[in-house]
């Protein structure tokens, strides 16, 4: 059996929603013409509904926290739909429209909105806190492992290509980093929308870690090509870490920086 890539996908969708998103409506963005929310769990909202939930609120189809419940083809449809979210491939205005008429909150029941919007977001404040103490948790549990494992000799020059199925024998990755404000600057900062895509994927990559071109091509359903010269182009060296990525064969590749 293949090793899953949940823990991975996990982490992009909830930097995805909790910060990357969110970044790029206080900044109005202009790959959205207007963005109709700012808020973590509204973004998270409106992709459940439409890639889980479909013609129904995804909690109806799915338990809470979503991002433990969900499958791998469910993350990864849902992290799709988000990057088109911010790259302007779809209409964020149209997608919050459909999730609020699913919940019977379109025109004509204004009186019954501001209590639902209201009830709605302190059951989603409540799994925020929820989802925010299992992450602590989980979080724990990894600290104490790495320190029974920390005199453990690592392998000299091992490559794992992050985006990839890993090596068995490679360690979970050290708890990442404060990204947020690197998230950010991708966000604001005049690149295109390919690009911005790249350099927020590239963010995944945890210290000590490495993937190649081509894992992270087809990670964004790219050609290695473009995905090359996106990261030529990176203004945020070394903090948006151009130097994890590497060729196939392990060598520097088309990385200049």
């Amino acid at each position: 059996m293949a090793p899953s890539h949940l823990p991975d996908l996990q982490a992009i969708w909830k930097e995805l929603c909790q910060k990357t998103l969110p970044a790029a409506a206080a900044a109005k963005d202009p790959s959205q013409s207007k963005w109709p929310i700012h808020v973590d769990h509204c973004f998270a909202r409106i992709i459940l509904d439409t890639i889980v939930g479909i013609d129904t609120p995804w909690k109806e189809k799915l338990k809470s926290p979503a991002y433990r419940h969900m499958t791998e083809p469910q993350l990864e449809r849902c992290i799709e739909l988000g990057f088109k979210i911010l790259d302007g491939a779809v209409d964020l205005v149209a997608l919050n429209e459909r999730s609020l008429a699913l919940r019977g909150k379109g025109k004509g029941v204004k009186r019954k909105r501001s209590q639902e919007v209201k009830s709605e977001e302190d059951e989603d404040e409540g799994e925020r806190r929820k989802s925010s103490l299992v992450l602590q948790r989980d979080s724990s549990s990894v600290n104490r492992d790495q320190d029974q494992n920390r005199n453990h000799k690592l392998t000299t020059g091992e490559i794992s290509p992050y985006f990839t199925t890993p090596s068995p024998s490679t360690k979970d990755p050290s708890p990442p980093s404060d990204l947020t404000p690197w998230l950010q600057k991708i966000a604001l900062c005049h690149k295109t929308p390919f690009q911005k895509r790249v350099l927020t994927a590239l963010c995944q990559v945890p210290r000590g870690k490495f993937t190649t071109y081509a894992a992270l091509s087809t990670f964004l359903n790219a050609c290695p090509r473009a995905v090359g010269t996106a990261l030529r182009e990176n203004p945020f060296v070394p903090d948006v870490p151009c130097h994890r990525v590497l060729a196939t064969g392990g060598g520097i590749g088309g990385f200049r920086g």
